[in-house]
């Protein structure tokens, strides 16, 4: 396969007892997934080998890092997480968050 597009508003799904991870598709060394939150759904922090970059599709919520921070991320916002970084994510709205995660 040498190119491959795809409709991200047909493929962004949710799921009620978690956020859903939709695997898009992956390289010999980087992927990218389509994540759906509900509201009040949180990806807790965590930490990655390699780099993640985060690109908010819909809706906004609030990016974590180490140590208890965070910051507002909006629909349009990019998320830049170097490899061994802590991060995570939480929809604290009424309405549902998508974000592409690309890692490399």
């Amino acid at each position: 396969m040498k190119h491959l597009i795809l409709d991200l508003k047909k493929l962004k799904k949710f799921s009620d007892d978690k956020p859903h991870k939709e695997p898009l598709w992956k390289g010999d060394t980087s992927g990218i997934n389509l994540i759906g939150l509900k509201p009040g759904q949180e990806i807790k922090p965590h930490v990655h080998k390699g780099d993640h970059i985060w690109i908010i599709l819909e809706g906004c919520g609030e990016f974590l890092t180490g140590g208890g921070g965070s910051q507002a991320v909006y629909k349009g916002n990019i998320a830049i997480v170097p490899a061994g970084e802590e991060h995570g994510i939480k929809n604290h709205t009424n309405e549902n968050l998508v974000f592409a995660s690309i890692t490399a």
